[in-house]
C-alpha cells in the first residue's frame, strides 16, 4: 500500500507518516493494491466532532481525513483507528451499498449505535494496541537523548 500524506508542515507529515507505515505494516497492508491518500483537515473535531474519517475515492484508492489540531497522544491514536478503517475497506470488510449511508459488514448490511457497530468495534479495540506501538518507539528515544545529556551510553 502506497501512502500520501497531503501535509504542508513537514514535522507533522513525517510523524504521520512514520506512524500509518508502522500501522500498514502492523495490519497486513504492505502488499495491498490500494492507495492512501491522506488529507489534513485542521479543527475537524471541533467544526464535526470527529478526529478523522476514512473513504473510498476510487476502485483502489482509499482517502483518510485527520484532524492534524489534535495533540500528538490524540492524533497518534486517531491515525490507529482510522487505519484500521483503512484496513476494513482494503480487504472488502466493509463496504457501501449504492446509498453512501448504508454500510455493510462482511456482506451483512448494519445499522445501530455508533459505538455498537462491528467495524468501530474493531477499531477501538485495536487503537491503544497499534497507538502503544509507536508510544514504545517514542519513550525509547527519549530515553536515549536523556542518557546522552546525561553522559551515558
Amino acid at each position: 500500500m502506497d501512502i500520501q500524506v497531503m501535509a504542508r508542515n513537514s514535522i507533522s507529515k513525517l510523524l504521520v507518516e512514520n506512524c500509518l507505515q508502522l500501522f500498514r505494516n502492523e495490519l497486513k497492508l504492505q502488499n495491498s493494491r490500494y492507495s492512501l491518500i491522506v488529507v489534513p483537515d485542521r479543527g475537524m473535531s471541533v467544526k464535526d466532532g470527529i478526529r478523522g474519517s476514512v473513504f473510498k475515492l476510487g476502485p483502489t484508492v482509499i482517502g483518510m481525513s485527520i484532524d492534524t489540531a489534535l495533540d500528538t497522544e490524540r492524533l497518534i491514536i486517531a491515525l490507529a483507528h482510522e487505519m484500521v478503517h483503512v484496513k476494513q475497506y482494503a480487504r472488502g470488510q466493509i463496504t457501501h451499498g449504492k446509498n453512501l449511508n448504508s454500510k455493510f459488514w462482511m456482506g451483512k448490511k448494519f445499522r445501530g449505535h455508533y459505538y455498537d457497530l462491528p467495524w468501530e468495534v474493531e477499531a477501538f479495540s485495536k487503537e491503544r494496541v497499534l497507538a502503544n506501538k509507536v508510544f514504545q518507539i517514542i519513550d525509547k528515544a527519549d530515553a536515549k537523548v536523556k542518557s546522552k545529556k546525561n553522559g551515558k551510553k
